[in-house]
């Protein structure tokens, strides 16, 4: 059984983890600081205070020896009590440093060897007569060396102890940088796991969304990342099938209306001509006059029925594919050429490319020149009075298909319509309502490019106008692709 964990699960586990990483890091560290803080305790407690004490010991053995020696030869009192008060002192300090001396053996033997030593000697130091009993020059050289052993072994103590400060604090240094960095590393780790776990379903879904269309179902996504990815992609997929079929509904109705309206219509544009003939009787002007304005009103609604039902028919994908070789130069040219009147018209100046080398096209004549007249009719509207709307082409980096450029200098398209402008019955904002149109061109155009194939895009010109590239194929295809 796999476990599946959703966002909030993965969430807790990383803070968890980094948490116990953390933890212990600072666990080790406090450990290791007050490793430190007993081993300084202990210098400034013991050995220091030792050190002094060896100091007193040595300073009060040398007055001791001197004011005895002084006493015996100058019988004065005054030394007598010197050598009291050294004495005083030498025994506080000793009972001190057997005290201080602590747990070690040596430490220990040293202190109480002379501590046993004087003891043995310190009852028959009297005085009497003026002079003074006192121990032997021997005696107090062995004295004398047992201090200063005493006094190395405490150095060799407070050495020991300042290596150990030194491990301590290095191990600490060491550990807390090991942890540093593991804490680092599983929070890198965790934020890239996350952001793979978040940013890598929503790019999908926002690669689905960008390229979502009404024209074809899409295929259903499937999101990892937990839980709430899931219910992200159901809905999502429940969205695109609604869409596609509430699209297919219109479509449908829209066919369907528009097949229906066509056989009245022909009807009345036949007999309106009958009159305008004068089959039936004269008619005056003023009957004419009105007469051909209803039919030259017919003709647009039957011309705009026409663009629904194209619509319809390419969509069912029912058409003829009778594709073959087409001059490239002869399609360019017939396509500009139905537009030369309302080009001259707005003084729009309509220059074609050098198409003298240019490959030919494969595919249905009619469906090719559609795409041209689509998006040359477009430019030529859309372009002010003197201005101009260019043709060019180019291979493709595969060399099967030819990339085609058709340049206006109109008001150009708002980058949030950029991918609206190919949805049917879309018009941009700045055209509403004062240019004639239904919004069925470049969605046409966009349906046979990528039948084909091909792909079709468009972009604003660094001055004026926009751009509009497309691509169509040189050679037979082997699969339409469906958008």
């Amino acid at each position: 059984m796999t476990l599946k964990l959703g966002i909030k699960q993965k969430l807790a586990l990383i803070f968890f983890l980094f948490f116990l990483i953390f933890s212990g890091t600072v666990f080790v560290l406090l450990t290791n600081v007050q490793r430190m803080v007993d081993t300084t305790e202990r210098i400034v407690s013991k050995n220091q205070k030792v050190a002094e004490l060896t100091e007193i010991l040595q300073a009060s053995l040398v007055d001791m020896d001197g004011n005895s020696k002084k006493l015996n030869v100058l019988k004065k009192k005054r030394y007598l009590d010197f050598f009291e008060k050294s004495r005083s002192t030498f025994e506080s300090a000793l009972q001190q440093a057997v005290l201080l001396s602590g747990p070690s053996a040596d430490s220990q033997s040293s202190w109480r060897q002379l501590a046993d030593s004087y003891q043995q000697y310190s009852g028959e130091f009297t005085a009497s007569d003026g002079a003074l009993r006192w121990v032997s020059n021997q005696i107090l050289a062995e004295w004398l060396e047992t201090i200063s052993t005493a006094k190395k072994q405490n150095q060799q103590e407070i050495e020991r102890a300042l290596r150990e400060l030194n491990e301590a604090s290095r191990i600490s240094a060491r550990n807390g940088l090991i942890g540093f960095c593991v804490s680092i590393l599983v929070g890198c780790i965790g934020v890239w796991f996350i952001s793979r776990a978040i940013f890598s379903p929503l790019k999908t879904l926002t690669g689905r969304l960008r390229g979502i269309t009404f024209d074809a179902p899409q295929e259903p996504i499937r999101l990892k990342g937990g839980d709430e990815f899931n219910e992200l992609a159901t809905a999502f997929n429940e969205m695109s099938h609604q869409l596609h079929e509430e699209e297919t509904i219109r479509t449908e109705f829209i066919a369907t209306l528009s097949h229906e309206i066509r056989t009245p219509l022909s009807s009345i544009h036949e007999s309106v001509n009958m009159i305008v003939e004068e089959v039936l009787g004269g008619i005056n002007d003023k009957q004419r006059r009105f007469l051909e304005i209803a039919s030259g009103e017919i003709k647009r609604i039957n011309k705009l029925l026409n663009y629904l039902l194209n619509v319809g028919v390419l969509e069912t994908d029912g058409r003829k594919t009778n594709a073959l070789h087409l001059d490239t130069a002869d399609v360019v040219a017939g396509s500009a050429e139905l537009f030369s009147a309302p080009a001259e018209k707005k003084k729009v100046m309509i220059k074609i490319g050098d198409f003298r080398d240019c490959p030919q096209l494969f595919g249905v004549r009619e469906e090719i020149q559609q795409v041209f007249v689509n998006i040359i009719g477009n430019a030529v509207k859309y372009s002010p009075e003197g201005g101009e709307v260019i043709l060019t082409w180019e291979r493709d980096k595969e060399r099967k298909f030819l990339l085609f450029h058709i340049a206006d200098t109109g008001p150009g398209i708002a980058d949030d319509e950029k991918m609206l402008i190919f949805t049917k019955y879309y018009r941009t904002k700045n055209v509403r309502g004062h240019l004639d149109g239904v919004g069925l061109g470049l969605s046409i155009s966009r349906r046979i490019v990528t039948s084909y194939g091909g792909h079709i895009e468009v972009a604003n010109n660094a001055g004026v106008g926009c751009t509009f590239s497309f691509t169509l194929p040189t050679h037979p295809f082997s699969k339409p692709n469906t958008v």
